[in-house]
């Protein structure tokens, strides 16, 4: 989420914004190293719960890759943090702070959302985490095809383009 916002801080955005290279470059230049590094954790994520851990994958291995790139696009609220931040804590305090601790709570992950109050349940209806995480639980554990997680799948898409459009749309390509 620091990404954009170092580029304004330290005064190279001057330099792309004035270079011929348009913002939506811009914005997929930053994302696609951090997508790349993910893509290396999401291998060796899976290869040590196969083969340290034991745990089989019961369902499609190629809907829970198709899943997890897509939950890795998801990610692009930090580029959209990094758009709205004026400096690099402010971005740090909002994605660590501000985030970490909702989506850990709210996804599913720690406490089961149906034991959750109503209210919270409709919160984590907006975490990415929460769509990705039952559809994981379905594919991995449940085993079953990778259609029965179309619905995940279509939420988490639209809510990775929702993202991506509006970093692109506050991407200020003018200097403040």
């Amino acid at each position: 989420s620091v990404s954009i916002v170092r580029e304004k801080e330290t005064g190279t955005m001057e330099v792309l914004l004035v270079s011929p290279v348009r913002p939506i470059r811009i914005i997929f230049a930053k994302m696609i190293p951090y997508f790349l590094l993910s893509c290396f954790n999401l291998v060796t994520i899976l290869l040590l719960a196969r083969f340290v851990l034991g745990m089989p994958v019961a369902g499609s291995v190629a809907g829970l890759v198709g899943m997890s790139l897509l939950y890795l696009l998801a990610l692009a609220l930090g580029l959209f943090i990094s758009t709205v931040a004026d400096t690099q804590v402010t971005a740090m305090l909002v994605s660590g702070m501000l985030l970490m601790l909702p989506v850990i709570m709210l996804s599913g992950m720690v406490f089961p959302i149906e034991n959750m109050p109503g209210v919270l349940q409709w919160v984590s209806c907006v975490i990415p985490a929460r769509w990705y995480i039952d559809a994981v639980r379905k594919l991995m554990i449940e085993g079953l095809p990778f259609r029965a997680v179309l619905r995940e799948f279509f939420i988490l898409a639209g809510m990775t383009a929702l993202l991506i459009g509006v970093a692109l749309k506050k991407f200020n390509d003018k200097l403040e």
